[in-house]
């Protein structure tokens, strides 16, 4: 026992030893896993912050390419390369010499790589544009070393917007409409309403997109359900490609329902959020989807804008003249400056001069011969081929008088007409068209402005009675006038210039007395309610329409070298075609509460809607707020400067002897075609018409492209445009795609208008009309009344091919009794988005081109109104969507793009760094 303690002593302490050496090796090693898994730990939270550090700055890259091409509109690839630069502010990360670069593709001389083609991803997939790709890489490096490499390749869109069948800026509306078959693609930055009437079906054949919502059963002034105001009939929307193309056996094509709306209701109602989503993605497969204004269960479209839009810049300015000094975005945009040719008209001379002026100040003409300082002044112009009287051929600017003039008609002057108004403070005799203007032109490879005023005025600027109609030949003044400001006085209205008082004599200083101003009567800016307010042919001054007629086939053989002498000079390159810009602000007052009050461009006349009254008496008030993409917004208030205008009308009816000031409406002129048709308008309310622009008659380029296409010709204009008979088309068999899709393209120009307002006259039109004759036609004569019955006004079946991007006015709700028809407050639809003045019914319009609403219209401010038909009565509607407009060749001079940024990849590379 003894001996065997003693054999165990020292035991414990060795199993002491070995366990203490146990615990130190477990020590040690606890210790380095803590210290390498601090290490770790360490290095995972660095990396984590590199990562972010680098995901942020590639976010901030991305936003600041926006921004570059939201403030310049056409960037150069130094503008985005010096964007590497400019890599954010992160605490804690660092980005090493080329850790923050963009790299546009770029061709061997150093410019821009775009190439023409499909969209490949995001919610604009499928749209034809301008691509630019451009590769984004970011090193983001923390202290201790650590570095994370991010790489995004982005695509830079360029969308014209003229591919689009439909495209709106604001809410679009389908609803009430007859027959609609449109092909191309629809889109909206407000809510869609579709809808069509009981008896007929709308058709879509391509995708349809709502950056707003999906409104099925309200009407867009807030009248519903669908089915008591005629808007339930089917609504078919293809959910795969062609898939309505076959009306007997559609293959992918189904009616959308009352209740499959983005909403249960009106645009403000709750989200239809257990229909849409599905419906949208999988039943219609994305063919229809909305955006909800970025909010819950929108189904992915985006907003689409103009690349000036925003701090305050609106839309319209698109067709505004430059301001000295402005953003370049916003300069760059304007068609102003994108133009070859440009017409401008001022009360003020120093206003004919645009900041790129080149000082030249013979350009500049006065329109009446009683102003000093023009080189024409009191001298009349030189126009070759008119018959000298008295030795003088030189013909002048329409004048009146109330002096007893020749009487009888002596020589080649006639008495004064006894329905002239000899405005307040006017010398005698005083002019029937007045301000200045000037015509300026860019030649091939030149940034210089040249004046062509009088070379354009010596081709002359008169015409003869009723150009065009086939009751009456037309009488040859000026027969290569490009410009025509005035016609021949046909004092008894009969037709002719034939009678005692009456003289065809167009040369000589007593000649200025031959001549009235070109005036026409719109009915839907003079009457306010869709009511006969007044007796035939009574009129109200604010629908008295000064015309400058544009002969579109005159012009055409200028640019050719045909007539006159510089035509052919002129750039056609820089814009595969020609823009022609016009802009007549004669008659615009300054707005009074603006900073600096200035002529704007605008009316300055809105109080339109005026809700309470049953005739639409302007009250000065502005009308309850509708909302606009979330935002409340006086109706009535279309250039958004928060008030309802009313200066604009103070000196409307002065050149008629009325009182307009606040209401041009009430005090009407009790004969529209004695007093409207022979005396001068006064205030804001000078349009431009475009005449003579028949298929071949619209300008293309002096040569053809390499690949035969012609180029083109756009008409923008700061005022409304009125197209007047056929144009860039004709009737089969000179046009036989009207009757045979498959048909070989006749030659023609690639042809745009982009107005504030756009409406088409059938080749019957007839601005004054004539006295006895067994038609009805002349706005002048019959400004009122559009009725089947009466045969006021009637139409011809007529053919127009071209672009169109205008203005309409603001949706109101439809107001309560006011005499108001259903559709008062809406802004027509679709489907009279093109404007009407005539009784269409029986005749057909024939219209291949792309509808786009851009902007509110300011200047023919006047809402919509139908269906007592004092305006209009509608046509057979036969529109189509020109396809050619999907390829870049064939788009017209100056579309407008719009911008959109898409991610086409996004990875983190783990290549061994260098730095």
């Amino acid at each position: 026992m003894k001996s065997t303690n003693q054999n165990s002593r020292g035991f414990t302490l060795i199993a002491s030893l070995l366990l203490l050496l146990l615990m130190t090796g477990l020590s040690i090693g606890l210790l380095m896993m803590v210290q390498t898994e601090g290490r770790a730990g360490n290095n995972d939270v660095e990396n984590s912050m590199a990562y972010r550090g680098a995901e942020g700055a590639i976010e901030n890259m991305t936003s600041s390419l926006a921004a570059a091409f939201q403030n310049i509109q056409s960037p150069q690839a130094s503008d985005i390369t010096s964007l590497s630069s400019q890599a954010p502010s992160i605490p804690g990360i660092t980005f090493p010499a080329g850790g923050y670069t963009l790299t546009p593709r770029t061709k061997p001389d150093g410019s821009l790589k775009t190439s023409y083609g499909l969209i490949s991803s995001g919610s604009n997939q499928g749209l034809y544009a301008q691509l630019l790709p451009i590769d984004l890489a970011v090193t983001a490096q923390r202290p201790l070393g650590e570095q994370v490499r991010m790489l995004r390749t982005v695509e830079i869109a360029l969308i014209p917007v003229f591919q689009f069948g439909v495209f709106s800026d604001s809410d679009l509306g389908f609803f009430s409409s007859p027959q609609l078959d449109f092909a191309g693609r629809v889109h909206t930055n407000g809510d869609l309403y579709l809808g069509v009437s009981s008896t007929a079906t709308l058709t879509f054949h391509y995708k349809i997109t709502a950056y707003g919502n999906v409104v099925r059963n309200q009407l867009p002034n807030g009248l519903a359900p669908s089915s008591s105001y005629n808007n339930d009939g089917p609504v078919k929307i293809p959910f795969a490609s062609t898939g309505c193309d076959s009306p007997s056996s559609p293959t992918a094509c189904r009616a959308i329902g009352m209740s499959e709306g983005s909403v249960v209701a009106g645009p403000s109602s709750a989200q239809n959020y257990t229909v849409w989503p599905n419906l949208s993605k999988s039943t219609y497969n994305g063919f229809v989807r909305d955006g909800n204004y970025d909010g819950p269960y929108g189904t992915g479209v985006k907003k689409l804008t103009l690349p000036f839009v925003g701090g305050g810049a609106q839309p319209f300015e698109i067709i505004r003249r430059p301001i000295a000094g402005e953003a370049t975005a916003v300069g760059g945009s304007r068609l102003a400056n994108q133009a070859q040719i440009r017409v401008l008209l001022s009360d003020n001379r120093n206003d004919l001069h645009l900041p790129d002026w080149n000082g030249d100040l013979t350009g500049d003409v006065a329109l009446d011969n009683t102003t000093a300082g023009s080189t024409y002044t009191g001298t009349g112009v030189p126009v070759p081929g008119v018959a000298a009287v008295g030795g003088d051929s030189k013909t002048y600017f329409a004048s009146a008088t109330r002096v007893a003039y020749n009487n009888p008609v002596t020589g080649n002057a006639v008495k004064f007409d006894a329905n002239f108004v000899q405005p307040a403070g006017s010398p005698t005799p005083w002019p029937l068209i007045g301000g200045w203007l000037r015509v300026e032109v860019q030649d091939l490879n030149s940034t210089v402005w040249r004046p062509v005023t009088q070379e354009w005025l010596k081709l002359g600027f008169a015409r003869g009675l009723l150009p065009g109609a086939a009751s009456v030949t037309p009488v040859a003044v000026h027969p290569n006038a490009i410009l025509m400001f005035q016609m021949l006085a046909d004092r008894d209205g009969n037709g002719a210039v034939s009678g005692a008082t009456e003289s065809t004599a167009v040369g000589g200083s007593d000649a200025q007395f031959n001549w009235f101003p070109i005036n026409f009567y719109d009915t839907r800016e003079g009457e306010p309610r869709d009511a006969l307010l007044g007796t035939q042919p009574s009129c109200t001054p604010n629908g008295v329409m000064n015309a400058i007629d544009l002969d579109v086939g005159n012009l055409r053989k200028w640019l050719k070298g045909t007539i006159g002498t510089t035509g052919a000079q002129v750039d056609y390159v820089s814009q595969n075609g020609y823009i022609l810009y016009f802009s007549d602000r004669r008659g615009m007052l300054p707005d009074p509460l603006a900073v600096p009050s200035v002529i704007k461009g605008s009316y300055g006349f809105e109080d339109v809607i005026n809700s309470t009254s049953n005739t639409g008496t302007p009250d000065g008030q502005p009308e309850p707020p509708v909302t606009i993409a979330g935002v409340p917004r006086n109706p009535e208030d279309v250039d958004n400067n928060g008030r309802t205008d009313k200066y604009g009308a103070a000196d409307v009816g002065i050149g008629f002897g009325i009182n307009t000031t606040n209401d041009p409406f009430t005090n009407r002129i009790a004969n529209c075609y004695t007093t409207g048709r022979k005396n001068r308008v006064t205030g804001a309310r000078h349009v431009l018409k475009l005449v003579d622009g028949s298929l071949g008659n619209v300008p293309v380029r002096l040569v053809a492209n390499a690949d035969g296409t012609l180029g083109g010709f756009t008409v923008a204009s700061e005022n409304p445009v009125y197209i007047q008979g056929d144009y860039n088309s004709a009737a089969p068999p000179a046009d036989p795609t009207w009757t045979n899709t498959a048909a070989a393209e006749p030659a023609h120009s690639a042809a745009a208008v982009i107005a504030d307002t756009v409406t088409l006259l059938s080749n019957q039109w007839q601005d004054e009309g004539v006295i006895g004759a067994a038609n009805k036609f002349g706005s002048m004569l019959y400004p009122t009344d559009a009725t089947s019955a009466n045969g006021y006004r009637q139409a011809v079946t007529t053919y127009y091919r071209v672009a169109i991007a205008a203005g309409k006015n603001i949706t109101f709700p439809h107001p309560t009794g006011s005499n108001s028809t259903t559709y008062f407050g809406t802004d027509g639809g679709v489907h009279n988005f093109l404007r009407f003045l005539e009784n269409w019914n029986g005749d057909t319009l024939y219209y291949k081109g792309s509808l786009v609403s851009l902007y509110y219209s300011t200047y023919n401010t006047g809402t919509f109104k139908c269906c007592n038909y004092v305006v209009y009565q509608p046509p057979t509607r036969n529109y189509v969507f020109d396809p050619l407009f999907t390829q870049p060749q064939n788009l017209p001079p100056g579309t407008p793009m719009f911008r959109d940024i898409d991610n086409l990849t996004y990875r983190q590379d783990f290549t061994p760094s260098a730095y």
